[in-house]
């Protein structure tokens, strides 16, 4: 074999030197490929971290220094929005002119373009966030809802209760009340009725007002009663009908100040002298506030007769369910101021309390059986 001489003057042999010389191109393109390839991956990373780096390097001159502070804009966009990374490619390879630069450019501008055409990307990312407010307002509003139904439900089963004890207590008052239901009368006609034959009528009166005088009838206004006097005529034999002319003939005679609202003779009858709206001259002290009755009598000791009594029990039961009086309302004149009036009932108290039993146990059916 030949031998081939080097530039050193040593002598290698010949095959040798063709192996090498075969291989050198092909650690050549391993070598530039490594190093294009280490140089595509600066260039990227150095476009993603900002152009501080390129803008550091090449802040020299007034042009370079422009195109550093373009390029550190370029970078800060970069960090709100990683589609501007085309830009900064752009911006360097407008720098180095850089054929590869150019193209890893163009690449990353179609990716932008890509995905800002992609549909619904934009609208994607507007509704991403934090989900939490939005299932919140969700929940409340379906409490809402069911507070709502809750509300209504009560209400209904109020409602229904309601109108179920009224039912309920209808028909038991239908079931009560049957009879007076059939026969057409209520509840409130049987109590009417009850009080109706439970109230005292008025006795037989005979109505003969004296004249207004000074002396028998003042006129004067009588606002409230709250007691009946009882008196006797001390006038033995004389009738009801002689004592209401005795007391009209006072506006003549003028001797004395005399008078009462009734009158009861000895056979029973009964006279009116003045109205129970005004006051008689019977009780010095209570005229003001009282109604006064005159009784006959026939014998000397004062004591009634039978139709006396009787029709003084019935006017007394009368007035005293009229004014709301109680038999305790019920006086004598001797009570209020010591006067011997009436004469029998002064002297004999068992009488006097006899009198007032009879008229707290009076009723109106006795009233008509003694009519």
């Amino acid at each position: 074999m030949g031998q081939a001489q080097r530039s050193d003057g040593r002598n290698v042999p010949r095959g040798r030197e063709e192996g090498r010389r075969a291989q050198y191109p092909v650690q050549r393109r391993r070598k530039q490929n490594g190093t294009r390839n280490r140089t595509g991956n600066a260039y990227r990373n150095s476009a993603r971290d900002g152009l501080s780096v390129i803008a550091g390097n090449r802040a020299g001159g007034g042009a370079q220094g422009s195109r550093s502070r373009a390029g550190e804009r370029a970078g800060q966009q970069s960090k709100g929005n990683d589609g501007l990374e085309n830009l900064e490619l752009w911006e360097i390879s407008r720098e180095s002119d850089d054929s590869r630069i150019m193209r890893l450019a163009n690449r990353e501008q179609i990716r932008f373009d890509q995905r800002r055409t992609r549909p619904g990307l934009q609208q994607n990312r507007r509704n991403t966030g934090n989900p939490r407010p939005v299932s919140s307002i969700k929940r409340r509003r379906a409490r809402k809802r069911r507070l709502n139904l809750y509300r209504i439900f009560v209400f209904l089963m109020i409602g229904v209760c309601l109108i179920l004890i009224y039912q309920t207590t209808g028909a038991i008052y239908r079931m009560a009340h049957r009879e007076s239901v059939d026969k057409g009368k209520g509840i409130v006609d049987i109590v009417s009725k009850k009080i109706e034959g439970n109230r005292i009528e008025a006795p037989p009166i005979t109505i003969d007002y004296l004249e207004p005088n000074e002396f028998s009838r003042p006129g004067t206004e009588l606002k409230k009663i709250k007691s009946v006097f009882v008196h006797y005529t001390a006038n033995p034999g004389t009738s009801a009908a002689q004592n209401r002319s005795y007391f009209a003939n006072l506006a003549e005679t003028q001797e004395r100040s005399a008078s009462a609202h009734f009158i009861i003779g000895y056979e029973g009858e009964l006279i009116q002298c003045i109205p129970l709206e005004e006051q008689a001259y019977a009780v010095a002290t209570r005229n003001e506030d009282s109604v006064s009755i005159e009784c006959c009598y026939l014998d000397e000791d004062g004591k009634f007769t039978q139709e006396t009594y009787d029709t003084l029990v019935h006017t007394l039961a009368w007035l005293t369910q009229e004014y709301h009086l109680s038999e305790n309302d019920i006086l004598r004149h001797y009570d209020c101021g010591g006067k011997m009036c009436p004469l029998y009932y002064v002297e004999h108290e068992d009488a006097w309390e006899k009198l007032l039993a009879d008229v707290k146990s009076y009723r109106p059916e006795k009233d008509a059986e003694s009519n």
